[in-house]
C-alpha cells in the first residue's frame, strides 16, 4: 500500500466537481453552440496556435526522435494538437491557454517554450507566431463533421465521360432505391400474411395483397 505524502486529498472527479460548482452562468453557457438546431456542448472555443520555425535538425536529431517529441507534447492535458516536422524545422502546437473561457487543463506560451527547452529545442522567439485559433470553426466541424469528400471518377473513365454520364447514373441509383425499398415493404407485408400472430400482438391490421385478373389471351 502506497503511504507516500505525494497522494491527491481528493479525487480528480471530485476536483472537476468543485471547478464546475465555482463557474458562473455565463461560463456554462459559453461551454454550447447551436448545431442543426441542437446544443453541442464543446470543450473549447477560442484558443491558440503557435508555430516555431526554424528549428534546428540538430535539436531535434532526427525523424524518429522528432515524432517522439510530438508524442511527449500531446501528452500534456492542455494541449489539444502538436505537430512536429522534422524536415520543414516546425513545431505547430494548438493549446488551451491561461485565462481561457472552459474547464480545461491550460498552458501558457513559456510553459511550451520551456518544455521545449527541456527536450533539447532551443526556439527562436523572432520565428514565432502565436495567434488565436477558433477550435469550433477550425477543428472540431472539420473533425466531427468533415466536407463532402473529393469526388473522383470512376475507374476507367475521364473526369469529362463521368460528368456526362453522372446525372444518369443518378437517375438509375434513385429509381433502384426506391425499387430497393418496396421490395423490403412487400417482404414485411407478406411477413405479416404468413404469420398473423404477430400481426396481432403488434396491433396492426393484416395487410391484404391485390389479387392480379387473370385475362383469356
Amino acid at each position: 500500500m502506497d503511504k507516500s505524502n505525494k497522494q491527491p486529498s481528493q479525487s480528480a472527479y471530485q476536483e472537476d466537481l468543485k471547478r464546475n460548482s465555482e463557474i458562473s452562468a455565463e461560463q456554462i453557457t459559453n461551454q454550447y453552440v447551436i448545431e442543426n438546431g441542437n446544443k453541442v456542448r464543446i470543450p473549447y472555443k477560442m484558443v491558440r496556435e503557435v508555430v516555431f520555425s526554424n528549428i534546428s535538425k540538430s535539436d531535434m536529431l532526427d525523424s524518429e526522435h522528432a515524432a517522439r517529441l510530438q508524442y511527449r507534447l500531446m501528452l500534456n492535458d492542455s494541449i489539444i494538437k502538436a505537430r512536429v516536422h522534422y524536415i520543414r524545422g516546425t513545431i505547430r502546437v494548438i493549446y488551451n491557454p491561461v485565462g481561457a473561457d472552459n474547464l480545461r487543463e491550460k498552458i501558457s506560451l513559456e510553459d511550451i517554450i520551456a518544455f521545449l527547452s527541456k527536450e533539447g529545442v532551443s526556439v527562436d522567439r523572432a520565428a514565432i507566431d502565436d495567434h488565436s485559433y477558433d477550435y469550433y470553426a477550425n477543428y472540431y466541424s472539420k473533425t466531427f463533421n468533415p466536407a463532402s469528400i473529393r469526388e473522383h471518377p470512376p475507374y476507367g473513365y475521364t473526369k469529362k465521360e463521368w460528368i456526362k454520364m453522372k446525372p444518369e447514373w443518378e437517375k438509375r441509383k434513385i429509381k433502384y432505391a426506391e425499387k430497393s425499398e418496396q421490395k423490403q415493404k412487400n417482404f414485411q407485408m407478406q411477413y405479416l400474411i404468413d404469420h398473423p400472430e404477430l400481426a396481432d400482438a403488434m396491433g396492426v391490421p393484416i395487410p391484404e395483397i391485390k389479387k392480379k385478373k387473370v385475362g383469356i389471351l
